[in-house]
């Protein structure tokens, strides 16, 4: 018989100031709905998560679970507070789960359009391997600018990806990894810059279908756009 996959569990990240958005964008209206409640929905409805920790800022910890509850996420654990940077929000996120879990699936509740498919393949991928994380190729021409914004060199995009989540890892390695993080006193943007930074090669996932994170006003709009174009049926998958 095949081994029993073991046990993932999500830890979403919703404890920052949304400054370039003007305002709280994670209860935003996005289709009706508070937007970190589709990220909530996704990972709930997603066969492989036993458990979820939602990481909220500190001063909101009974604003979030209210938003959680009031969508019904069955599978929710706890909504704790979060810290001054992301990779100790993480951590306080990890910390937090049961005591069963062995792989982590950590995402963005910015990114609202993330899909069960996707959560999936980034969990399949990280079973094998030990970590995964959903990318897409950069298909932009990039340049180097100068302290004014101007132009001076081209960069070779071949072989550069940008970086989105789910961001998936053995939940040991990743503890490992952030605490160290946090004792060299270094703030790393994602999980991955951890990982790489401490040597590890890290495999991709390509996102099938649009995951933007949303940062200005304007992005609700094309996020609901991407949504009807996916379709009311297939919000999730």
């Amino acid at each position: 018989m095949p081994a029993t996959p073991p046990v993932c569990a999500a830890v979403i990240v919703g404890a920052g100031s949304s400054s370039r958005f003007g305002g709280d964008k994670l209860t935003a209206i996005l289709a009706g709905r508070p937007m970190l409640a589709w990220s909530l929905r996704a990972f709930a409805r997603t066969a492989a998560i036993s458990e979820i920790v939602l990481v909220a800022p500190r001063e909101r910890v009974d604003e979030f679970e209210a938003i959680a509850y009031a969508e019904r996420i069955a599978k929710l654990k706890k909504v704790v507070a979060g810290a001054d940077h992301r990779h100790e929000s993480v951590l306080m996120g990890i910390k937090a789960l049961g005591n069963m879990v062995r792989m982590v699936a950590i995402h963005d509740a910015a990114r609202p359009l993330v899909t069960t498919s996707l959560i999936d393949l980034c969990i399949q991928k990280a079973n094998k391997y030990g970590a995964a994380a959903a990318a897409v190729p950069v298909i932009d021409t990039l340049h180097l600018a100068d302290s004014e914004g101007c132009a001076i060199q081209t960069v070779d995009r071949d072989g550069l990806w940008a970086m989105q989540t789910p961001q998936v890892f053995s939940l040991q390695l990743i503890t490992e990894l952030i605490t160290n993080s946090i004792q060299a006193g270094i703030n790393p943007t994602d999980e991955v810059s951890v990982a790489v930074s401490a040597g590890l090669r890290i495999p991709f996932v390509n996102s099938p279908f649009p995951n933007p994170k949303i940062t200005w006003p304007a992005d609700i709009e094309i996020a609901e756009a991407l949504m009807t174009i996916r379709g009311e049926h297939n919000l999730f998958d």
